[in-house]
Formats: structure tokens, sequence, C-alpha cells
């Protein structure tokens, strides 16, 4: 109920930009296609994949549609820019100055979604591996190679570009030996297709290593083996 709620909201958003003169066999729920010169920032970005973080993020500001790229994630004084449905810069954040052409947009701003980004997150926090649902999708294949944890995650979707995945651990450490630690992935798929989509996700888990052990059974959510991670 709330993915469709959320569905619908971003819908009714994209009123507003129906006259961009870029929008070719439209789609209110994939804007990541529907502006080339959205689609054309993603591609250039795909190939920065693993060299520095990228995140683009949509927002409702002053009843217009706005797209928030930041280009460089955790950077010291990078410049964050957000354009307007036409691809024109409409305000700038951070800078060398700190500068901030837009001082009202955290306070009216609304936030819809991560639409893209070149990395996947670990996050170790008990509310958040709580809260953390597990019913739209399923792994079907595990691997760890160099701490690298590899999952291949299969949902509905269109093309599964726009998922974001994050793997949730629940920050509890069991006292067995070797110790044991309970995982979650969260999936954020608000793709409105109903093919079946496989995507292949990484993860470093390095975070996740004990003190003075050199190895940790993992026990992701949805998957019926306990994996054994050592390091």
């Amino acid at each position: 109920m709330r993915r469709v709620f959320y569905s619908l909201i971003i819908s009714l958003s994209f009123i507003s930009c129906l006259k961009d003169e870029n929008i070719t066999n439209f789609n209110a729920l994939n804007p990541l296609e529907n502006f080339e010169w959205l689609k054309e920032k993603k591609e250039n970005f795909e190939r920065l994949m693993n060299s520095v973080k990228v995140e683009i993020h949509q927002y409702k500001y002053e009843g217009h549609d706005v797209f928030l790229i930041n280009d460089c994630v955790g950077c010291t004084d990078a410049l964050t820019k957000v354009y307007n449905c036409d691809g024109e810069v409409i305000c700038e954040f951070g800078g060398i100055t700190g500068l901030n052409t837009c001082p009202d947009f955290q306070d009216k701003a609304k936030f819809l979604g991560v639409l893209w980004r070149n990395y996947n997150q670990l996050i170790i926090d008990e509310g958040r591996y709580n809260a953390t649902n597990t019913d739209s999708y399923s792994i079907t294949l595990v691997s760890i190679q160099n701490n690298i944890l590899t999952l291949e995650v299969t949902s509905s979707g269109c093309s599964g570009d726009s998922w974001v995945m994050n793997l949730i651990d629940s920050d509890e450490i069991s006292e067995s030996f070797p110790p044991q630690r309970n995982l979650k992935l969260e999936l954020i798929n608000n793709e409105a297709c109903t093919s079946v989509v496989t995507k292949e996700v990484k993860f470093n888990i390095s975070q996740l290593q004990v003190t003075r052990i050199n190895q940790v059974i993992l026990n992701l959510n949805g998957w019926n083996s306990p994996i054994n991670y050592n390091y």
C-alpha cells in the first residue's frame, strides 16, 4: 500500500514537467529515461563507478519537479546542484565558498526519493533492521570474495536501474563461536512495471569483522543457509 501511494505521488508530481520538449514515450515513473539531459548525466556518472560516489535525488520545490545531483558524495567543498525539468541549474550548494543560492530549499523542498546512485551502503542500525521489509524480492545467489559480498536479487520492475539497495546489519553480535550477525537486504524499488528483473549487487562487508576473530557467520534474511565470512 505504501508503495502504491508513493507511486501515485511521483505520477502526480510529473504534471509540471509534461511540457518538456525532450520527453518521448513518457513514463511518469522513470525520469531517468524521460529527460535526455538527466539520462546523459547518469550514463556519464556510470563510467565513474567505484571512483567517486554520486547521487541523484528527486524533490518537489516551489510547485515544480527538481533534481538534486551530488556528484561527489562526502567530498570536501563539493558543489551540489539542483536542476529543473529542462536541465537548468536553479540552486547550488557547497563549494569552496560555501555557496547557497536557495536558502529556503531545506525547509520548503519535499524529498520524493533517490532516483539513482552508483554505490551501495552497508548500514549498521537496529531500528533500520527491524523496519526493513524483505517480502518484495528473492535472493538467488550469494558469494563472498575479498571482503565483497555479492548478491543476486530478483524482483518485479522495469529494468532495475533505479533500484536502491542497502545491506542492513542488526547491530547485534551473538556470543556463539564463531560469532554471528543478522542481516537484511533493503530494496527500494519504485518501478511500476511487472517484468521479472534480476540484478547483481555488491557490498564491502569489512565493517562486519569482529576483533580478534577471523570468522563470522552471517544470517541473511531470505537466504536459507548461514554464510561463512572468513577474513
